[in-house]
């Protein structure tokens, strides 16, 4: 698909994605950039990179694909300072899980570039991070958004989605506010709730601990995400993610109110919904 392809952060995502591209021959190479020169040579030993930099300016030069796979606090940073170093047609963008700021910053920053970025969120992350935990396997089946800006090349749009299809992602397109609303309920939403569950265990008897069965274990799993990478997601996607908590409050309340009532009817019907929901998920 093209002849040059940069990676920015070779991390968990970033890594699998150079694992996969070199695998699938999607690129004819593959370049990438780390921001410490230890990381950089580990790279250079891998048989998915072609070449490591520690300036980024030389990574992205003469590429046709740049993918930033840095931590969301950085991608705006990032942004700014590639957009006037990447080579003409080039195309940008990023695996953020969070998209409004991201793309409005990219709209300003490549309004007068002959390159394009178009946001993308491949929903492939894990509790594990870095590129030690890195696998061909990580895109395998799992959702990616694709989120360009009005009035973008449909051709470019579709130049990336057929990339992440390429890697057995299963794609879908949406606005940059769009997608940020969607995740809020789907992903966001649910890392919150995981969170508040195990910060009111953490307040009982220790003993509790043991006692714990797998429900608990599958309930809770994704609370082990890394602190630092989901609190700058919770504070990025701020205003979707409240909207989101303050309907699953509603929906708790009224929960707490039929268990009140002890109404046996409706808490079987809040079960076979629940059940119903959960199992068009398989």
């Amino acid at each position: 698909m093209f002849e040059k392809m940069t990676i920015l952060g070779p991390g968990l995502l970033g890594a699998s994605l150079a694992m996969v591209a070199h695998k699938k021959n999607l690129a004819s190479r593959i370049d990438v950039w780390a921001r410490r020169r230890e990381a950089a040579d580990n790279c250079k030993s891998q048989n998915w990179c072609n070449e490591a930099h520690v300036e980024i300016s030389k990574a992205v030069a003469d590429s046709q694909f740049v993918v930033i796979c840095t931590p969301v606090r950085h991608i705006e940073r990032i942004v700014s300072t590639i957009s006037s170093d990447t080579a003409e047609g080039c195309l940008v963008t990023d695996v953020g899980s969070v998209k409004q700021k991201i793309c409005t910053k990219a709209s300003e920053k490549f309004k007068n570039s002959n390159s394009i970025f178009i946001g993308s969120h491949p929903m492939a992350g894990s509790d594990k991070t870095g590129m030690d935990h890195a696998h061909v396997s990580l895109f395998e089946g799992r959702p990616c958004f694709v989120t360009p800006e009005d009035n973008q090349d449909e051709h470019e749009i579709q130049k990336l989605v057929s990339f992440w299809k390429e890697l057995g992602m299963q794609v879908s397109t949406a606005s940059p506010v769009e997608h940020d609303a969607i995740v809020a309920h789907l992903s966001h939403l649910p890392h919150a709730i995981a969170m508040v569950i195990c910060n009111l265990l953490a307040k009982s008897p220790p003993k509790w601990n043991q006692m714990s069965g797998q429900g608990l274990r599958d309930t809770t799993r994704i609370a082990a995400g890394d602190p630092a990478m989901w609190e700058e997601i919770f504070s990025q996607n701020r205003t979707a993610l409240l909207h989101a908590a303050k309907s699953f409050e509603k929906e708790f309340k009224e929960w707490i109110k039929i268990l009140e009532e002890g109404n046996k009817s409706e808490i079987l019907g809040q079960l076979v919904n629940g059940k119903a929901f959960r199992d068009s998920l398989n």
